[in-house]
């Protein structure tokens, strides 16, 4: 974006190249850059976004999409073109499951399971925004919840009434959507700490298989969902209010449902990760006499919504255009996305939680956690809310970008185990 003014803030210094002030990374360049630059490594590590993924189901995919292309990263910001070399290789998945489960083979058909989904939730990254998207997440959670129920402890869906809904505000009248595990072995005396799953804007509820199995291990009982504008969730997108009704709704579900699924429901915790973060910090401040406490990984709360910073999103460190999906998901849909794009930066500052006054109020106890070198959201956003109030605890990992990782994850188990026995 030829002119455009560089932030007083700090961004991403290890990019290797700038444009106009703002780091640009060359996985953006081509799908052959996209694959061998950015997304290869983690789905080799079977890591975000490749959860329950392997690499041989992704490599074919990916020479088709530069072959059908002729390597043009057009074709990413074609949602339906993109997602068609993806539905084979999941649909082969899906049947070698089901020949599984047949046989008996519950560990084999679980992963096989597992690893259709994975291939679905690619086909529909980052947003389900088309036709073959949405079918592709259908398909994604069919098979999630099937390998799902093979997993222990079990991932169980649960409806849970949206009893705050405000249809007149754009909420929809429906249940949100939730998957829900329990710990294995002797409950406490109190029930099972709760924690509530705030899932991102490309990560749903059945993408966060190993994060889900580190909290169960750890002895909490996890409630997954998504967030306004993305999944299924019910919550009005473009209301800077409705997370507050869809929190209260989940909430009085723990309390109201303590007794039949074993919780404690003075124990409640939640973490949001990235775009998740963003909820998890209004939470914190909107909830605090609700929640025990609360991580926030990833989030942003005022700069992210900055015009300048919306206008670079698109080439920074998210792998597609990442203003793109955002405008998406706070509602502004527009056939062309540069209008809903121009839509949304000149009114996304109704989303800032300094302007509205959230950060003002008081907060529950809080782990703020992030990577300096994050350039999906500026790491000042972080700042700002660890700096407001008191009871935060605030963690910038050097030469780290989103989310903190590799080694956040760590910190903040640890953090959530010591804020339970505290």
């Amino acid at each position: 974006m030829a002119g455009i003014t560089p932030p007083p803030y700090h961004v991403q210094s290890t990019a290797g190249t700038t444009r106009d002030g703002f780091p640009y990374f060359a996985h953006h360049d081509s799908v052959s850059a996209l694959w061998s630059r950015k997304w290869r490594a983690p789905c080799a590590a079977g890591i975000y976004p490749f959860t329950d993924g392997r690499v041989e189901d992704f490599e074919p995919v990916f020479a088709e999409l530069g072959r059908i292309s002729g390597d043009d990263p057009a074709i990413l910001h074609r949602p339906d073109d993109y997602a068609k070399p993806f539905f084979p290789v999941a649909d082969r998945l899906s049947a070698a499951a089901r020949e599984a489960e047949a046989n008996g083979h519950a560990a084999e058909a679980r992963d096989l399971h597992l690893r259709a989904a994975a291939v679905h939730r690619i086909a529909r990254f980052p947003v389900n925004r088309s036709p073959l998207g949405q079918e592709a997440w259908e398909k994604g959670k069919a098979a999630y919840e099937r390998g799902g129920r093979l997993l222990d402890p079990p991932s169980t869906p649960v409806d849970v009434p949206f009893t705050h809904a405000d249809t007149t505000a754009g909420d929809l009248d429906a249940a949100i959507p939730v998957y829900l595990r329990l710990p294995r072995g002797p409950k406490p005396a109190g029930g099972w700490p709760v924690l509530l799953f705030i899932c991102g804007l490309d990560a749903y509820r059945t993408d966060h298989t190993p994060r889900t199995q580190a909290h169960v291990d750890r002895g909490f009982a996890t409630v997954s969902f998504e967030i306004p504008g993305t999944g299924d969730c019910p919550a009005a997108p473009a209301d800077p209010t409705s997370p507050d009704r869809l929190m209260s709704s989940v909430l009085d579900w723990v309390a109201d449902t303590a007794a039949e699924h074993g919780f404690d429901p003075g124990k409640v915790f939640a973490r949001g990760i990235s775009t998740g973060g963003y909820y998890a910090f209004r939470v914190a401040h909107t909830h605090a006499d609700r929640l025990s406490a609360v991580v926030a990984q990833g989030g942003g709360c005022h700069h992210m919504f900055d015009a300048d910073w919306i206008g670079a999103q698109n080439r920074m460190e998210y792998p597609f255009a990442l203003s793109d999906a955002l405008a998406h998901k706070f509602g502004y849909r527009d056939p062309d996305p540069a209008v809903a794009v121009a839509r949304y930066a000149a009114e996304a500052r109704k989303f800032s939680l300094v302007d509205s006054g959230v950060l003002d109020a008081p907060s529950c106890r809080m782990l703020v956690i992030n990577g300096m070198e994050d350039s999906i959201f500026p790491i000042e956003d972080s700042i700002i809310v660890a700096t407001r109030g008191s009871g935060k605890d605030l963690v910038v990992r050097g030469d780290r970008g989103h989310m903190g990782n590799p080694g956040a994850e760590d910190v903040l188990y640890d953090w959530l185990d010591e804020a339970v026995d505290g």
